[in-house]
């Protein structure tokens, strides 16, 4: 039994094969581009952050840095 091939180039609802391979295709690039660490900056080298568990190792944390700025970031779990 011979099926024509016109009968594969159409899914349910008109929609053509090359159109969802060409749909696919651009998904899959935007995808790649926007998880590429081109665009994930990251910080410069020497700069980290800093997890502190005690009052005492803060203080002496930022006394050790006298004339520098600082960014003092507190979160709260609640």
């Amino acid at each position: 039994m011979k099926t024509p091939a016109r009968l594969f180039s159409r899914f349910p609802g008109g929609v053509k094969v090359p159109s969802l391979l060409a749909l696919a295709v651009i998904l899959l690039a935007a995808w790649l581009i926007v998880e590429s660490p081109l665009f994930h900056p990251t910080a410069p080298p020497g700069l980290h952050l800093t997890d502190l568990h005690s009052v005492g190792e803060f203080q002496h944390l930022f006394n050790q840095d006298v004339g520098t700025p600082r960014l003092v970031l507190i979160l709260s779990p609640t």
